[in-house]
């Protein structure tokens, strides 16, 4: 059942809130809409909905952590890694990488 348009839609069902409650709306819908088999469409109409909501929670979530990490930000950062991150000194990132 696996096919580059159905990842690609289960992809966008669990990163895009708009696309995920249209999706909830009419699943079989949804699914048509975005290309799908029809035979895809109907085995997506009995997708685990507390799941799915779960999983885009998570995915969500981990999108903000890194994008945080990659702005800079150095909150919830061990001290070590903080020290290596402002004074960028070589042996603090050597031990980090031995012990990290």
């Amino acid at each position: 059942m696996s096919s580059p348009a159905l990842e690609r839609f289960l992809a966008r069902i669990y990163v895009d809130a708009a696309a995920r409650e249209r999706f909830l709306a009419a699943p079989f819908e949804a699914a048509r809409e975005a290309g799908l088999t029809e035979e895809q469409s109907r085995s997506l109409e009995a997708i685990d909905r507390t799941g799915l909501m779960m999983a885009a929670r998570s995915y969500s979530r981990k999108r903000s952590a890194k994008a945080a990490r990659r702005s800079g930000w150095t909150e919830g950062l061990s001290p070590w890694r903080r020290i290596a991150r402002a004074d960028g000194v070589a042996w603090v990132r050597a031990i980090l990488r031995m012990f990290g």
